[in-house]
């Protein structure tokens, strides 16, 4: 596991406000209805990302800043491997099992070759019906070029939305 430097340069008050952007104006939000309970949803899309992400391999963890010792919580660092053996390392910045969390993702920390400068995600997970959950996932990002900035946004909403069709797939799957 790589040592992680949370990019110093992006300081703990501009996280926080652009959380408080996912929750109010994203850069792009998608919503799914998956057939399992918010608990499986949650656990599966936090823990399992490698089995849904495209070109992801292995996900590990570092609870070392965790609000909880040893466990998943805010503060803790997720970080996947990709086929490349690039690595992409997310902090969760927010963190309520079964109903939401969110992350930072730090591209200074990350060895994924990807034009972005920051991008957070926040997941909201709401019950719906019995055994039912709404999933909405909203997220705001920088791209790391101005010109390049049109494509970033349309490549990254894509992925966005692949990942997470084939994230429900699989969990309605699973859990049938």
């Amino acid at each position: 596991m790589q040592a992680v430097s949370i990019a110093a340069e992006l300081d703990q008050v501009f996280v926080l406000e652009e959380f408080a952007r996912t929750q109010n104006d994203p850069d792009h939000s998608v919503t799914f209805e998956v057939d399992a309970p918010p608990d499986v949803v949650f656990r599966f899309l936090t823990d399992r990302v490698h089995d849904y992400a495209n070109d992801a391999t292995a996900v590990e963890f570092d609870h070392r800043n965790s609000l909880t010792p040893d466990n998943l919580d805010s503060g803790s660092v997720r970080i996947t491997t990709m086929k490349s053996n690039e690595q992409l390392v997310q902090r969760f910045i927010h963190y309520n099992p079964s109903t939401s969390y969110a992350y930072f993702t730090d591209m200074e920390a990350s060895s994924v070759d990807v034009p972005l400068q920051y991008s957070i995600a926040y997941y909201q997970l709401t019950s719906i019906a019995n055994e039912k959950t709404r999933l909405k996932i909203s997220v705001v990002y920088k791209s790391s070029s101005r010109w390049l900035s049109y494509f970033v946004s349309r490549a990254f909403n894509s992925a966005l939305e692949n990942d997470f069709e084939a994230a429900v797939e699989l969990i309605e799957t699973e859990y049938r």
